[in-house]
């Protein structure tokens, strides 16, 4: 092989790595936003749903949550827990997938 076919082939391995790990960059990205924003989206849930039962508290058109409502809201929790977990499995074992294939030549 002469040196500038070399040369050719070598670029040509770089740009498809480049191209390998800019497009693992990004999906690590969405894992890290997927990951930061867990907690974020359970405090969003919890107010949602005692904002309207504290307000009726409040206001004497409600009495305070019972043990089967607080068992409801830690089903609903622990589901979309759940949920987010299996997204970012998801992500996570297509990350290692794509780590674990050879460049191609």
């Amino acid at each position: 092989m002469t040196a500038p076919q070399h040369r050719a082939q070598l670029a040509d391995r770089v740009q498809r790595l480049e191209a390998t790990a800019f497009r693992l960059g990004a999906e690590l990205g969405d894992l890290k936003t997927a990951i930061e924003q867990l907690p974020i989206t359970i405090r969003q849930e919890f107010v949602e749903y005692t904002e309207p039962v504290f307000g009726e508290i409040m206001a004497g058109k409600a009495s305070p949550a019972t043990k089967e409502n607080l068992d409801q809201l830690e089903h609903r929790l622990k589901d979309l827990i759940e949920t987010q977990f299996a997204q970012i499995d998801a992500k996570v074992d297509r990350l290692l997938a794509a780590l674990s294939q050879p460049p191609s030549s």
